[in-house]
């Protein structure tokens, strides 16, 4: 619940003193670690992107959570963040687990591993060192630093329940002993424990069931391998929050691969269909969604698309995909289409 950490009980106004000082609905600290919130709402250094911790746009959405995952030192001090599933797992169903991390730019260390914990029940321990288990899923990288470390990175693996599974944790659960990392040299560093520790964020918490059945709107989302000409795709990661036409990280990971498509298909013109939920009126709508389509237009603009390759248009509320009132159905609605013509 609240996977994209988007809900706060309260807007963060700066890093944690306190486990119950972290404002994400529906999380919480396992340890007595103080895990941190930093959402847009934010007028002060919790704020996104810019923040105490570093300068970071969240994955999806507006907010994101904070943790030291590794301190240098005798210490071992660690911080997790547990949340609660909406249904507890089932027995010996597959399930893909996926959730993004990323390294907080004033950090002076990278580590090479961060894991996510299942469990029947909370964990609550009462030190803030590490908790000892062996996580559900986790990445052990050969080295602490990659050419992927500081960008938004992606663990993602399956798992099969043992049943009953209902709580989520998330974190660093080795010691420092069996934790590799790597000083960053020239790292600008902000607040004083940064200058020893590997800090990390953390967003778009994902939990399906591996062979769970899409809903068909009918329109194919758009991968380079089938892109074809005359045909309407919809960009799958280019969602917006409600009453937003803001482009996020994920959205600019797909646009970027539509630009790659784009140049390497130098005939073909892209027309852009934004659309809205049905959440406000007739005339309002058709402008957001309008303002939809002009975003990814210019940001494809920006990537090396030539503008007179690109067209525009929105059409509110008009095109739902799925007729229902869930906030599932809401953000599904909330999109944009790309259709490729000659």
């Amino acid at each position: 619940m609240n996977a994209g950490f988007e809900a706060y009980t309260r807007c963060p106004g700066n890093y944690s003193q306190h486990p119950a000082d972290f404002s994400a609905s529906q999380w919480q600290s396992a340890n007595l670690g103080t895990p941190d919130y930093f959402h847009l709402c934010s007028r002060g250094d919790a704020d996104v992107p810019h923040n105490w911790a570093g300068v970071s746009e969240a994955y999806d959405g507006d907010g994101y959570a904070g943790i030291y995952v590794w301190m240098n030192g005798d210490k071992d001090y660690r911080e997790y963040l547990q949340g609660k599933l909406s249904a507890p797992l089932l027995k010996d169903s597959l399930y893909h687990i996926a959730f993004r991390y990323r390294l907080s730019s004033y950090s002076m260390y990278a580590v090479d591993r961060i894991g996510l914990l299942l469990t029947k029940t909370r964990i609550d321990q009462h030190d803030d060192r590490p908790i000892h288990a062996i996580p559900s899923v986790s990445v052990v990288q050969d080295t602490a630093l990659t050419t992927q470390t500081g960008y938004w990175e992606l663990l993602q693996q399956f798992f099969r329940a043992s049943g009953e599974e209902l709580y989520v944790t998330i974190g660093n659960f080795s010691d420092n002993a069996s934790t590799r990392y790597y000083p960053i040299r020239f790292q600008p560093v902000q607040q004083e424990m940064l200058a020893q520790s590997a800090y990390y964020y953390i967003d778009g918490v994902s939990i399906t069931p591996a062979f769970s059945v899409p809903e068909d709107t009918g329109i194919p989302p758009f991968t380079a391998v089938t892109a074809e000409v005359n045909k309407t795709f919809i960009l799958k990661h280019v969602n917006f929050n409600f009453d937003s036409y803001r482009l996020d990280y994920a959205s600019r990971e797909e646009l970027q691969n539509l630009a790659i498509w784009l140049k390497q298909n130098p005939a073909v013109t892209v027309i852009l269909s934004g659309h809205t939920d049905d959440v406000g009126g007739d005339k309002y709508n058709l402008t957001l969604s309008r303002n939809r389509a002009k975003a990814v237009a210019e940001y494809l603009a920006t990537q090396g698309v030539a503008g007179e390759r690109i067209e525009y248009y929105g059409y509110g509320k008009s095109r739902p995909l799925i007729n229902a009132l869930s906030d599932e159905a809401r953000k599904t609605n909330r999109r944009v289409e790309a259709k490729f013509v000659q």
